[in-house]
């Protein structure tokens, strides 16, 4: 008993170590396979937002548009567009529009020679530069998967109006040497008889009389729905409807016998074709 009592005092001793052993083990095991997989969950969503946000402020677009307005023919001008797709909701745009705009009582006129037409009472063509800058609003996006998305957009910048005389050719007779001369002249010179006696047989070209262009300094405001269609890969499509304001500095004549105005309202469709960055 005397020997043996050592040993059961010894072991009561080292007891307590080794359950204490045995639980800080059993606890760095079960903690250890959850502590891993969310520092690489928390890695890899932190990965994914920088990477969304990097491709995010990376993507912008390039377009070229040709357009049509309730104040042109089927082809009413070009237009250049670009923007920066630095918030998916809202993004900045800036573009140059350079369209030709009519008067809405413009008629051709009934005489024709050779298949040749004029416009009747014309005075003076008047081409429109407008740079603009706005911004554009998501209205709908697109679906996982495909279709169209809506934009809203508002733009406004100067109007850049040039006067240009409208000429006409016109066939008289030379009374020096008696033969049939054909002229390009300016509309009003056949209203005041300049030329003598005359025919007009067809509309001259259109930038026949830049020469004599008129600079008419203005302002517009542009509002519209783009429709951003499917594309593949970086392609850029969108068809976009709107309304514009132009409102002149001094009032623009167009058409003779007709009231001035420095106020024009224009109805535009335009198919933008582009890339996508």
């Amino acid at each position: 008993m005397k020997q043996a009592l050592p040993k059961y005092v010894l072991a009561l001793l080292l007891m307590p170590n080794l359950l204490w052993a045995q639980r800080s083990g059993s606890a760095s095991s079960t903690t250890s396979p959850n502590s891993t997989p969310s520092k690489a969950i928390n890695s890899n969503t932190t990965a994914n937002k920088n990477g969304s946000q990097s491709s995010l402020t990376e993507r912008g677009t390039w377009a070229i548009g040709l357009t049509t307005t309730t104040n042109s023919g089927i082809f009413g001008g070009l237009n250049l567009r670009k923007s920066w797709n630095r918030n998916p909701n809202r993004q900045p745009i800036i573009g140059l529009d350079i369209v030709n705009l009519k008067d809405y009582r413009e008629f051709t006129s009934p005489f024709s020679y050779n298949g040749r037409n004029y416009i009747e009472g014309k005075l003076n063509n008047l081409l429109i530069v407008r740079p603009e800058f706005g911004m554009q609003w998501m209205l709908f996006k697109k679906s996982s998967e495909g279709g169209a998305a809506l934009k809203g957009i508002l733009a406004t910048g100067p109007s850049l109006g040039m006067q240009i005389p409208y000429y006409v050719d016109v066939s008289f007779l030379d009374p020096n040497t008696g033969r049939t001369i054909i002229k390009s002249i300016p509309y009003t010179q056949t209203l005041s008889n300049t030329t003598g006696r005359s025919v007009i047989i067809g509309e001259g070209g259109y930038f026949a009389g830049s020469s004599d262009a008129k600079m008419v300094p203005g302002w517009h405001l542009k509002s519209g729905f783009d429709i951003e269609l499917n594309t593949i890969k970086h392609n850029y499509l969108s068809l976009e409807v709107g309304f514009i304001v132009d409102v002149f500095q001094n009032p623009v004549e167009i058409l003779n016998q007709t009231n001035q105005r420095s106020v024009y309202t224009t109805g535009y469709l335009t198919f933008f074709f582009g890339r996508t960055y």
